[in-house]
């Protein structure tokens, strides 16, 4: 059993002569990437699937504001290597702490100085 290579049979909309081996891996590679990067922590960090707003366009914001949040996370983790294993919880946790001021004053403010450095 060893010996005979293993046979994997893929199916695709895709002609054969247009996808070579190797690019069918660098294709099946990206999207579990997507799927295991992004929609991982929006399903469990960002507890999408539970959200129970039905209204379209509120939906649409609020899946906005999660993917903001993804990227501003994945930004400030790798700012510092002491952060790698840091999850998106740990970062709206230092978030809040570091900046519930700044946030309450740039929210109450009738001028953009309270996005200066204080």
């Amino acid at each position: 059993m060893g010996d005979q290579p293993d046979v994997q049979y893929l199916l695709s909309s895709r002609q054969p002569e247009l996808v070579s081996p190797s690019q069918w891996l660098a294709d099946q590679r990206a999207y579990w990437g997507i799927e295991t990067g992004l929609h991982q922590r929006l399903d469990v960090s960002a507890d999408e699937d539970r959200s129970r707003v039905r209204h379209r366009n509120a939906a649409w914001v609020l899946a906005m504001f999660r993917r903001i949040s993804v990227s501003l996370f994945m930004h400030w983790r790798g700012q510092d290597s002491k952060r790698a294993k840091s999850t998106l919880a740990d970062f709206h946790e230092e978030m809040g702490l570091e900046h519930q001021r700044r946030a309450f004053a740039l929210a109450n403010s009738k001028e953009p100085r309270a996005l200066e450095p204080s």
